[in-house]
């Protein structure tokens, strides 16, 4: 797997800080594991049951993610710019 640029994954999450962006970009993790990591916390925002990560590093950026959607000041800007990047 390719690891994902940085400008993948400002395509994924949108107006985030850089600081997330390559901390997640520091992973090493592939566009599908940002991808899977973010699907996973998009279903808990519907309350469907929490998944086990396929990956160490899906799990790694899910942790990073949900620093940057569990932050109050952050949380609904954050999830606002998902995808509209």
């Amino acid at each position: 797997m390719t690891t994902a640029s940085y400008q993948q994954i400002v395509e994924l999450l949108g107006d985030v800080d850089p600081l997330f962006v390559n901390r997640i970009e520091g992973t090493g993790a592939s566009f599908d594991e940002i991808s899977e990591a973010l699907g996973q916390l998009e279903d808990d925002q519907f309350g469907a049951e929490r998944r086990a990560a396929a990956t160490p590093r899906v799990a790694e950026v899910r942790a990073i993610l949900e620093e940057v959607f569990d932050d109050p000041a952050t949380e609904e800007e954050a999830w606002a710019s998902v995808g509209s990047a």
